[in-house]
C-alpha cells in the first residue's frame, strides 16, 4: 500500500527475493471486474515495469481502491494466506502521470526546475514512478511498508529508465525523491520511514556500491 505525501513545492535489482511467478486472483469482487477488461495504454504501461522488476507477470488496474481505502493511499496490493494476489491498483492520476513521464522524460528533470510549478510537476511525477516500484516490492511478498518504500525508492531509477530516461536522468529523479521527498515520511506518514533506509542501513539493497539511492 502506498500513501501520498503532502509535498511542499520549495521544500521539498540484484538483491530481489526469487519468488515463483504469482497466480493472478481477485480478491475482492471490485477487483475482478477490474482484472476483467483489457489493460488500457497507461495500465500496460505499469505492468511492464512491474513484470521487468519483479520477474513476474503481475496485472495492474488504476481505479477505485475500495472504501475502506483512505483518500492519501495511492496504490493497493492485496494478500491472502498464500501471500500476495499477484496484481496491483493505483489511483488513475498515477497512471495518468506514468503515461506523461513516458511520453517526456526530461520534461520532469528536477534538475532544471526554476519554480514551484514545475517542482510540484516533478515531484508528482516522481511519485508515481515510486508507487510503482513500491507496489512492485509487495508482490514479492514484502509486508512491512518501511521496508517496502526504502526498497521501492532504490528503484526508481530502474522504473524511470525503463519508460526511457537516461541514466543520469533516472539517477536524478531517484535523488530528488530520496532527498526532498523521502524525508517528509518522517512526520507525515512515519509507518513508512525508517533510519535502517540510509546507504550502508539495514534496507540498503546495495551496501557495496556508493551510490544511494540508485
Amino acid at each position: 500500500m502506498r500513501s501520498r505525501l503532502v509535498v511542499c513545492a520549495l521544500a521539498i535489482a540484484g538483491a530481489l527475493v526469487p519468488v515463483a511467478h504469482a497466480q493472478v486472483r481477485a480478491l475482492r469482487p471490485a477487483d475482478a471486474a477490474l482484472l476483467s477488461r483489457p489493460p488500457t495504454y497507461e495500465e500496460r504501461i505499469a505492468e511492464q515495469v512491474a513484470a521487468r522488476l519483479t520477474h513476474l507477470h503481475p496485472e495492474v488496474r488504476c481505479g477505485p481502491l475500495g472504501s475502506a481505502v483512505g483518500p492519501r493511499i495511492l496504490g493497493i496490493t492485496l494478500f491472502d494466506t498464500r501471500g500476495p494476489a499477484g496484481y496491483f491498483l493505483m489511483r488513475p492520476q498515477m497512471c495518468t502521470d506514468l503515461a506523461a513521464f513516458r511520453a517526456s522524460p526530461a520534461a520532469y528533470d528536477p534538475r532544471a526546475c526554476a519554480d514551484s510549478a514545475c517542482i510540484d510537476r516533478a515531484a508528482d511525477a516522481a511519485t508515481a514512478l515510486a508507487t510503482v516500484s513500491h507496489e512492485s516490492y509487495h508482490l514479492l511478498g514484502y509486508r512491512n511498508e518501511a521496508q517496502v518504500e526504502c526498497y521501492g525508492m532504490q528503484s526508481i531509477w530502474f522504473v524511470a529508465e525503463r519508460l526511457g530516461a537516461s541514466v543520469d536522468l533516472a539517477q536524478a529523479v531517484a535523488s530528488f525523491y530520496a532527498t526532498r521527498i523521502y524525508p517528509l515520511r518522517r512526520t507525515q506518514t512515519p509507518t513508512y520511514w525508517s533510519p535502517q533506509c540510509r546507504s550502508g542501513g539495514r534496507y540498503d539493497l546495495r551496501p557495496t556500491l556508493d551510490r544511494w539511492p540508485s
